[in-house]
Order: structure tokens, then sequence, then C-alpha cells
């Protein structure tokens, strides 16, 4: 017995030093992560927890991991390698708890480090500035104590506390501890007391909320406003959630393999501890697709990736070598027939491009040559990315501006404070991130683009209003005295009240701002128009869309009409705002016509309650295209 302790303790110390090269060899920071460290900037120079200075706005999500990056911040006063050491310090806390206090047997360890050493997602995401590392270090306490300890009121509170670091960390964990704590608390003897118990140790939480709706106004962080009221369609984010899936398939398989045999386990072997830590790992994969993944690929899966791997060496009975070993083999395997396993990029990772599909991306591959540790000398200016750049000239000028852009991370972080970075995306913005998304036929998870409403600009740069929409202009109103008026203000607070609960909601006009810029047309006035077009040519229809509008509410059953055969089109069925309708044509590049005709029949439901407008969309191939337009024709409304 003590020989295979040993021997265990051997292993991991090299587990322990693969570990520690290989995320020393793939350290790098993402433009997210200088969002936070642009507030982590302001509120050690005496600003406050702020995006831009003038405004309060939480613009970063993990709220733990923020806090505490603050201190180290302020003894370095440089980011760059003061967030990569804090994430190699978590990183390896995990790996080391995850080896000593977890794994029972050398063959264990093994497994351990043939599934996230060389997972994509677990590896790429053990660095980059974002909270991935602390999610990973709270599970594996919570779960130290989870499975080796006692259910008593005392680790009940342990688990609670655990689990509410984990919350503050990043809100949505909690769907993975949840099942376990109530499970937990159900194992109890005293469940009334357990109750008080659970709400002691999410006290931190509880006063952290406090915090936020005095100080933001917002229980919840700005990006949430922005990236889950977009005004998407929950059908279409389920199904760029099932890409978010299938991009994990192509790019990263051993990590989806993982996850799905770790909700296979009960298959083989059926315990309660287990049942519970697998709903909650279901509760984690739905939630996914229900808001649509990420657009950085396997960013969603890293905590769920470790929580498979733990259930698989805890449930699955490899206590021995000559089980482990061939296992670790087929994940290691696995791995390397792969495109990019970590252990093998280095420092000119990010040449030849980075593959994106269905806006999701290889976000490592994208910034490393310009913001890794590999490429970092001694006096480089680190990230050297544009971006960055674009920044630091920006502070030389040294004087106040007002920039609207998105990807405003590096930008905004090295501007420095006198620069009032609006975000069209709505990250960072209080006003842009309650706006609906314009409407695209292509999602760009996580980066919604906003219309920007005019005067806009103007209002948020001085003192003054200048919002032309009045109705828009008076919720701004509110938002500039949730935001940047006295904090201790009792109009203030009845604001943050009636905002919070939708009193004010009746002010946008969700549809002017979906489909702002849409080009406008009459039916009545089509054949006259396309008779001015010369050479057989049609009406654009620009990347904002085109709207045909029918001067009463019509009940045809089918459509004829004539499209370009390049592209594919989304036709919206409108009446009044609701949309009844959606229907995808094209495209149809064969066709020996350049417009190709379409007789289509229109859905029941929109003929009985009539339309009023129909709304026609360019579909790109891909969503690095801009400016994408093309043409249609001859659209004809007939009946039976």
């Amino acid at each position: 017995m003590l020989n295979k302790k040993k021997n265990q303790i051997i292993v991991s110390i090299g587990v322990w030093t693969f570990f520690a090269i290989l995320f020393l060899r793939t350290a790098w920071l993402c433009d997210d992560a200088y969002i936070s460290f642009r507030t982590i900037d302001n509120a050690v120079n005496g600003y406050g927890l702020r995006w831009n200075v003038n405004e309060r706005v939480q613009a970063y999500t993990h709220p733990l991991w923020l806090l505490l990056h603050i201190p180290f911040y302020f003894l370095t006063r440089e980011m760059f390698l003061t967030a990569i050491l804090i994430s190699f310090t978590i990183s390896m806390l995990t790996i080391i708890f995850l080896t000593l206090f977890i794994a029972q047997n050398t063959a264990q360890v093994l497994i351990i480090a043939s599934i996230l050493g060389f997972s994509r997602a677990f590896i790429d995401f053990s660095s980059s500035g974002l909270e991935n590392p602390m999610s990973h270090l709270l599970l594996v306490l919570f779960l130290i104590l989870f499975f080796y300890q006692k259910f008593t009121l005392r680790n009940l509170f342990l688990l609670s506390l655990l689990s509410c670091f984990a919350t503050l960390n990043r809100q949505d964990c909690l769907l993975i501890y949840l099942p376990a704590l109530i499970y937990t608390w159900w194992k109890t003897e005293n469940k009334k007391q357990g109750i008080f118990v659970i709400c002691g140790g999410f006290i931190p939480l509880l006063f952290w909320e406090i915090f936020s709706i005095i100080y933001y106004g917002f229980p919840f962080p700005n990006t949430a406003y922005a990236k889950l009221g977009a005004g998407i369609s929950r059908i279409d984010l389920i199904f760029q959630g099932l890409r978010y899936y299938t991009w994990t398939y192509y790019q990263d398989r051993i990590t989806l393999i993982v996850l799905i045999v770790g909700v296979l386990i009960p298959v083989f072997r059926r315990e309660k501890k287990i049942d519970v830590l697998i709903l909650g790992l279901c509760l984690y994969y739905t939630y996914i697709l229900w808001i649509g993944g990420d657009f950085m690929g396997g960013r969603f899966f890293t905590l769920p990736l470790l929580l498979s791997t733990i259930i698989i060496i805890q449930y699955l009975r490899l206590d021995k070598l000559k089980l482990g070993i061939p296992v670790s083999a087929i994940f290691v395997f696995l791995s390397i027939t792969q495109p990019h396993a970590p252990i093998f990029t280095g420092a000119n990772y990010s040449q030849g491009g980075f593959y994106t599909k269905d806006g999701i991306t290889t976000e490592r591959k994208y910034y490393y040559n310009w913001s890794s540790l590999l490429n970092w000398e001694r006096g480089k200016p680190m990230p050297s990315f544009s971006w960055a750049n674009h920044g630091r000239e920006n502070r030389k000028k040294n004087v106040k501006m007002t920039k609207l852009r998105g990807c405003i991370g590096f930008y905004g972080f090295f501007s420095g404070p006198l620069v009032h970075v609006v975000d069209f995306h709505g990250l960072a913005d209080p006003l842009l991130a309650r706006l609906p998304s314009l409407y695209h036929p292509k999602i760009a998870i996580g980066h919604f683009l906003r219309y920007v409403p005019e005067g806009y600009m103007e209002s948020v740069s001085g003192n003054e209003n200048k919002i032309e929409d009045p109705s828009l202009a008076q919720y701004y109103d509110y938002i500039r005295i949730i935001t940047r008026g006295t904090v201790w203000s009792w109009k203030r607070f009845e604001l943050i009240l009636k905002m919070n609960f939708g009193y004010y909601n009746y002010l946008i006009d969700t549809d002017k701002y979906r489909f702002a810029d849409t080009k406008i047309k009459y039916y009545d006035e089509w054949e006259e128009e396309l008779q001015n077009i010369k050479d057989e040519r049609g009406i654009k229809v620009t990347e904002r869309g085109l709207e045909i509008r029918f001067r009463e509410v019509k009940h045809n059953q089918k459509i004829e009409l004539e499209l370009m055969k390049w592209n594919q089109f989304h036709i919206l069925f409108f009446n009044n705002k609701e949309c009844l309708a959606r229907l995808k044509l094209g495209p149809d590049p064969n066709n020996n016509l350049l417009f190709v005709p379409y007789l289509i029949k229109i859905p029941n439901h929109s003929v009985r309650k009539g339309y009023d407008k129909i709304r026609v969309f360019v579909c790109p191939q891909n969503l690095n295209q801009r400016n994408i337009n093309s043409e249609i024709k001859n659209i004809r409304l007939l009946s039976e």
C-alpha cells in the first residue's frame, strides 16, 4: 500500500511538471479579459469599479475573479504578466488538488493527465485572463468535500460557501452545483436547520447583490442584459448551441467524448452521488443550448469537462495500471489526431489563420502571436495586438474623447480613463445593452450588433441628452440617473426598482431598433421602380434588408418572387410589429438564370392573421462577409 502511494506521488509530481510546462507554453490573454482589466485599472486608480469612469456599469461577469486581481495589480501596476501568473497559480493548484485528493491511484492520475492535458478547451482557458481557472479550482475543492466528508451541517455550510464563491465567480456555474448541494441538504438530519445553513453559506453572494443593486442599479452584469436580451428567437439560439457542440466535435473531439461519457456512467454504475453530479452536468449542457453557446470555441465546456473527468475516474473502477495505461493512451491518441493539440503549439501558433465557423472561433489561435507568454520579451509592449496599439496612441494624446467601436478590451484598457468607449455590441454600454440587436440572418453569438440612436454619441460625451427619439430619450434620462447620478438618492432608488421590474420597457420601440436602417418600399410602387432600372436588374437588398409594405393587411396565400441565384434569402412576414413567419430561400448557383423564380405558400397562420409588411434579408455564407447585398425582382402576391 505504501509503495502504491509512493508511486502515485512520484507520478503526480511528473504530471505537475507536465502541466506546469504546458500551462506556461500555452499561456495567453484574450481581448475580452481586458474588459475586466480596464475596470480593475480604474478601481486601482481611484475611479471605482467602472468601465467608463463617468458611468457605473458592471462590464464583467466574474466579481470574484476581478476582485482577486485588484491587490496584485495594485502592487505590480502591470497587467500582462500579473494576470498570467494568477491564472498559472490557480490552474496548478487545481491539478495538484485533483491528483492528490481526488485521484486514488496512479492509473487515475494518468487518465487525468491524458484528458485535461490534451483537451484544447481546458488548456486554452486555463489561462486567457478569463475566470475559468477559478471555476476549476472551486469545483475541485467542492468535490473533495462532497466525496469524502460526512453529511453534517458543517460540511453543508462549507459546500454552500464554495457554491456561493463559484456563483460569484460566474453566476451560471450554480447549475452544476445545485443538485449536489440539494442532495447534501437532504441527507443531513436536521433539514430545517440545513436551510438556514445554506442561506448562511450564500451570504457573500447576498452582499454582492446588494452592492450591485445599490452601486450599479442592477442585480446582473451589463453583459447579461446585452447577450440574453438581444431579441434573438429561442429556436435560433438553440440551433446555434447545437453548432457549438458540433464545432467541438470537429476541433476538440476528446473534450466532447469525455462530456458524453461523463453522463453515461449510470449505465455502468448507479449511485446517488453520481446521479446528482450528472444532473448538474445535464442542467449545464441544456443551459449551453438554451443561450446559444459562445463565440469562443470550448470555453463553456471546461467546467463540465473537469467534472466529467472526475466522474469517470471515480466511478469506472479504473484503479489498475493495466487498465489506466491503455485508457490514457486512447485519450492521447484521440487528441493528437485532432488539429493543433496544445502540446504541439508553439510561438508561431497564429500563423496560417484561425478556424472559425458559424461565428465560433479558435480564440487562442487568433491572439496567440501577439498576447502569449512565449512571445513576450523584456521591454516589448504586451499585448502587441493592433487594438492595444491604437489604445496606447489614445493615451499618449492625453485628451478626452468619445469613441464608438467593438472589440473593446485591449483598446479600452490601453486608452485610459480619458477615453469614453461606446461599445456597439452593448457589453459595456447601459443603454445599448437594453436595445434589441440588429436583425441578421446569421447569429454572431455574444457579439450582437446594436443600432446607435441619433444623438446618442453626443449625449454620452456631454451632460445633455440629445437623443432624437423622444421615448428613448426619456428612457436614457432614467438610465443616466441610475448610472451617473448620486448613489444615495431616493429618486434613483425609485428608478432602480421600476427599471428592474420593466416598468419603462414600453419606451423602447423594439421593432424600430431591431430593423433600423432597413430600406422601405411600398408594394404598389414596385413595378414602377423596376421599370426604371436598366439591364434587367432588380431592387437591391442591402445588409440591413428590404421592407416591402402594403397599404392594407393582406391575406393572400401565395407569393411569387425572383431572387438572385447566388445568395440565401430570409423572408419575414409581419403584422404590425409581430413576426408571423420566416422562410429561407436559395441559393441556387447552378441555375442558368440570374434571377431564380420561386412560388411559395405562405404559412396558414400568417394568412389567417394577415400581414402588412414583408422584410427580406440576404444571408451571407459566413459572418466575416460585410456589406453583402443582392437583388430581388417581380414580387407578386397570389391567391389560391
